[in-house]
């Protein structure tokens, strides 16, 4: 991971824009959209950068212009003055942008994915930014424009939940749950009232503690491209990940990141995933090869006799030609 993402507030910020061009312009926007105060320093000045300026200095650029500031973006044709403004917004331990050369940045800006408050930003790093921009695309279409109004709802009814559920577990899954059911379905149909009371229905009559479960997944030949919709989705919202090491980290990194990741020696036995799942925990069993009942079928007879609930989910069937990818 050459950049970390992290979503930067700039409400009321300065921000240092240097350069009064067309690049200098498609940063002022985005910078502007964020409620970014601009600072612009460039000899000349594109009309329509000067009228997003609170601070417009018709000059070169100058070492106290980094004076103030939360972000600095150095976006002129000229190299050695942006090298310089990068070295100088370092040594102030500023973050930079400087267009079109990462290796001089401490930022950079990824291709963005607008619902808000919902946002999705995509980034190559700075290395390859049209790939970004189409990977940006293809999100763009399976993305309802709606997915901002469904997340201010969730936004507006957070603190009621929070009072109602103090578990943080239990707020998570109310949440995974409300947002792929009817009160979703409700907003992106266009019925926000409908949604509201659902979802005030829904707040009523949640449940303090939820019963746990397990997911059992096979992960077939351990090719990430070949695991199936629904064991991703169960991958993504389990609490605890079991996984032996015939499973390859890969599979594993696919997981929800904040998820308890166990790595056992061997086969895991009912008592532990029984054991789990009775704290109210949902708990996946990444299994190596295709059907998870064929050598473990005793693990879950032993999960049904405990009344745990158990979802399986079977991986591709290796081919003579993959199947060493396990061995």
């Amino acid at each position: 991971m050459d950049f970390l993402p992290l979503f930067h507030s700039l409400h009321g910020r300065t921000v240092l824009v240097v350069g009064g061009g067309d690049v200098a312009l498609r940063k002022a926007r985005l910078l502007d959209s964020a409620g970014a105060r601009l600072r612009v320093v460039a000899p000349r000045v594109h009309d329509a950068v000067s009228r997003l300026a609170a601070e417009l200095h018709l000059r070169s650029y100058a070492p106290h212009d980094l004076d103030g500031i939360a972000l600095a973006v150095a976006a002129t044709d000229d190299a050695p003055l942006n090298a310089a403004i990068s070295a100088q917004a370092q040594a102030r331990g500023l973050p930079v942008n400087v267009v079109d050369t990462p290796a001089l940045c401490s930022v950079v800006f990824p291709a963005i994915v607008d619902r808000s408050p919902l946002m999705v930003a995509v980034g190559s790093g700075g290395h390859a930014p049209v790939l970004a921009r189409l990977v940006r695309a293809k999100i763009e279409t399976w993305l309802p424009a709606r997915y901002g109004q469904l997340a201010e709802l969730g936004r507006q009814f957070r603190g009621r939940l929070k009072a109602r559920l103090p578990g943080v577990q239990q707020r998570r899954i109310f949440w995974e749950d409300t947002f792929q059911g009817p009160v979703a379905e409700a907003v992106f149909a266009g019925r926000p009232d409908q949604a509201r009371r659902l979802l005030e229905a829904r707040l009523a009559d949640a449940a303090p503690q939820a019963p746990g479960e397990v997911y059992w997944v096979g992960v077939g030949p351990g090719d990430p491209d070949l695991l199936t919709f629904r064991a991703l989705r169960l991958m993504q919202q389990a609490d605890v990940v079991l996984h032996e090491p015939a499973v390859p980290s890969v599979i594993v990194d696919l997981c929800r990141r904040d998820a308890d990741r166990i790595a056992l020696p061997g086969p895991c036995g009912g008592d532990t995933l029984a054991g789990l799942a009775r704290q109210g925990k949902r708990v996946l069993w990444l299994a190596p090869g295709g059907c998870p009942w064929q050598p473990h079928g005793a693990v879950l007879d032993s999960l049904a006799a405990q009344a745990i609930s158990c979802q399986t989910v079977p991986g591709v069937v290796a081919s003579p030609a993959i199947a060493p990818a396990l061995t």
